[in-house]
């Protein structure tokens, strides 16, 4: 570290070459910078160690406590204090010539209250009543002023540091590629057209090539997992399983939400066992359920049909249509058979 430090300080002010005056203007700017960072941090540090005592006991083993009791006015005023009680408790004087001890000192970042209170004691006194002593009470509170005067300091350290960041050397300047026009085709077509060609993009990753494994699809999360990947290629806010309103005692996560395109996508993939109408029946169910979304403006179904169930699939769209009413409803079935 010291020789890092001299070597930053020795360096010669020629400079032969131009790298030579990079290097080192390079290394002035992180000294600058560093610099800045600590002249931050030290009126934190120092403030945090003036106001110290007040996170410690009162008693008088906190050192703000004890810096009072060893000033020359608290001595002073105590001494007067306890020749008067030590005068009492021998009989000299009477009762109405006690009194206690009460001030307030400012230590650093803190103020200490004291208050030396006559407490009577549990011996007897000769000419009648009981002996009295002093109970030091003591309290640390943080100085008002001093922690607005940090605060001052501290918002003018931190304005300069901003300024250093702010107007040290500007960056070099580079060229930004020309920006691509954005496409007229709106998100629902965009997501159209890419659910309508997924079939072929699916029998591509079967075939891999030079005797490899490929992928196939085998269930409907692998429908989803692809589809999720040809998504974010596209938006860049894809929400997967968004939750939806329950109903009827029941409650159904949509696919995908694109919140920005208010568009919610469903997946369906055809298997054994299932029926057009159940079908039908569960795409009917899910746009009772998804227009309660207060994100969903629009319904894009995609139905992977590689078992052929679907024969007619312009009547099931018109059906599903007229159920969701003012809802916007596409349907996609891939592939067409």
């Amino acid at each position: 570290m010291l020789n890092w430090i001299y070597a930053f300080f020795a360096g010669s002010k020629e400079h032969n070459t131009l790298g030579e005056l990079v290097i080192q203007t390079r290394r002035w700017r992180m000294f600058s910078k560093v610099s800045s960072i600590i002249l931050t941090l030290m009126p934190v540090l120092v403030y945090c160690s003036w106001i110290a005592p007040r996170f410690e006991d009162s008693g008088i083993t906190n050192p703000a406590v004890l810096e009072v009791i060893n000033s020359k006015e608290y001595q002073q005023g105590s001494k007067a204090v306890y020749e008067l009680l030590e005068r009492y408790n021998s009989g000299e004087i009477e009762r109405e010539a006690l009194r206690g001890l009460q001030g307030v000192h400012q230590i650093r970042g803190v103020i200490v209250t004291f208050n030396l209170k006559l407490v009577p004691r549990d011996e007897p006194r000769k000419e009648g009543g009981n002996k009295y002593k002093l109970d030091g009470q003591y309290k640390v509170t943080v100085s008002v002023g001093f922690l607005i005067l940090f605060i001052t300091v501290e918002l003018v350290f931190i304005g300069l540091a901003i300024f250093v960041f702010i107007m040290g050397p500007q960056k070099a300047q580079h060229f930004d590629p020309p920006e691509v026009p954005a496409s007229a085709e709106r998100p629902d077509q965009l997501v159209e057209r890419i659910l309508t060609r997924f079939h072929r993009f699916a029998k591509d990753l079967e075939c891999s090539p030079r005797s490899r494994k490929g992928i196939k699809l085998e269930n409907e999360y692998d429908v989803q997992f692809l589809v999720n990947a040809l998504l974010r290629l596209q938006f860049d806010n894809v929400k997967p399983e968004e939750p939806a309103p329950s109903l009827a005692a029941g409650a159904s996560r949509p696919d995908f939400l694109l919140p920005e395109q208010g568009l919610v996508i469903e997946l369906k993939m055809t298997r054994n066992g299932m029926t057009q109408r159940s079908l039908a029946d569960e795409l009917i169910l899910d746009i009772a359920r998804y227009r309660a979304h207060p994100s969903c403006q629009a319904i894009i179904f995609f139905v992977y049909d590689l078992r052929g169930l679907i024969k007619n699939p312009v009547a099931l769209r018109a059906e599903l249509s007229e159920i969701a009413g003012k809802l916007p409803i596409r349907l996609v079935v891939s592939p067409s058979h």
